[in-house]
């Protein structure tokens, strides 16, 4: 069954380079079973999402250019060319213009969602407005968004190998639930807060992230601003402080810090070093992302920045850092018309 799935993936991935070749639009590809229907411009996510099953299991495909925003209410997997263009590694940029929100408007669960590859021009809403159906279950990979926004009660929500630009806010005014098991791995948060995260029992964490508070103008001195129920866990990552306060290290309550590097006092925690931001990184930066940084560690220093998983501090250590996502990468393609068929022709396989 994999295998018929990759063969599946393979020719759903072509037909759309296929189609967007002839017809030089946007298209998203809708993958049910062994049938696959093909959606064609801006508005073609929002077209696929429509005809998806509410059942569940269906993959919708999309190829490179630019999607408008639409509300996710069904248990889908979407896929785009990845958040950056990068011919060295076979990426091309999938832009979704707009907020994307994720979460049923009917007090129902939301279970199972994937969302992989894309740059969101907007905010990632998790969760439907106020307070709306729970999610479950969402995963978002190597994905880019402006910032993100939790509206309603969450669990087991997973972020891997992501980059968040501005800010992860709760939404306070909704009357949120609460935020419990949200996880972040190899994520870069290039201006972080987590601010209003205040039910109780909340909990976020961040495993082999870079976490960057330092961000010119803030209002108020720590990223946690108004979080202070919120239960954080800081795992192998670098946190770097905010600026604007003579205590930019105060954390939420409950906090739990480990094996971490920060150029705040973070010495009451466990194996955890302080540095000067301008020797953290190889560069000599700070976290606030560039698509032509590597974020690799200072090398005179990194050898002994090991986490408790055995390897190094920071995004590369973990499972490892990558914008590549995982659709299958087309390496060539030939296209014909016969009478009113178009034959296609490829050698792809999968990353």
């Amino acid at each position: 069954m994999k295998t018929k799935r990759v063969i599946i993936s393979l020719m759903v991935l072509c037909c759309a380079m296929a189609v967007k070749a002839q017809n030089d639009v946007a298209i998203a590809t809708l993958q049910h079973g062994d049938n696959v229907s093909v959606f064609k411009g801006s508005s073609a996510l929002a077209s696929a999402l429509a005809a998806a099953s509410d059942q569940g299991g269906d993959v919708i495909t999309l190829s490179e250019g630019t999607f408008t925003a639409a509300t996710i209410t069904k248990p889908v997997s979407i896929y785009g060319a990845g958040f950056e263009t990068d011919n060295a590694k076979g990426t091309q940029l999938t832009t979704i213009s707009g907020n994307l929100t994720v979460g049923k408007g009917d007090n129902t669960t939301l279970s199972n969602v994937h969302l992989e590859g894309f740059y969101l021009d907007g905010s990632l809403n998790v969760g439907g407005q106020y307070n709306t159906g729970p999610l479950e279950n969402l995963r978002v990979v190597k994905v880019m968004a402006k910032s993100m926004y939790a509206q309603s009660t969450s669990s087991n929500t997973s972020f891997d190998q992501c980059i968040i630009l501005g800010s992860f806010n709760c939404d306070t005014a909704g009357g949120a639930s609460g935020i419990y098991d949200f996880n972040f791995t190899n994520c870069i948060m290039s201006s972080g807060t987590f601010r209003n995260y205040k039910q109780a029992g909340s909990s976020i964490v961040l495993d082999h992230c870079i976490f960057n508070g330092y961000h010119p103008g803030a209002s108020n001195g720590s990223p946690f601003y108004n979080s202070h129920n919120n239960i954080l866990r800081l795992r192998n990552s670098i946190y770097i402080k905010a600026s604007g306060s003579a205590t930019p290290y105060i954390w939420p309550s409950g906090s739990d810090i480990k094996n971490c590097i920060s150029d705040s006092d973070i010495s009451g925690f466990e194996n955890c070093y302080q540095v000067a931001i301008n020797d953290i990184f190889k560069d000599g930066e700070n976290g606030t992302y560039s698509s032509n940084r590597t974020y690799e560690l200072n090398p005179e220093l990194s050898s002994s920045w090991i986490g408790n998983d055995n390897t190094e501090i920071g995004i590369h250590g973990g499972n490892g850092w990558s914008k590549v996502p995982s659709t299958p990468v087309v390496k060539s393609m030939q296209l014909g018309v016969n009478g009113g068929e178009l034959n296609v022709t490829y050698e792809a396989e999968t990353r």
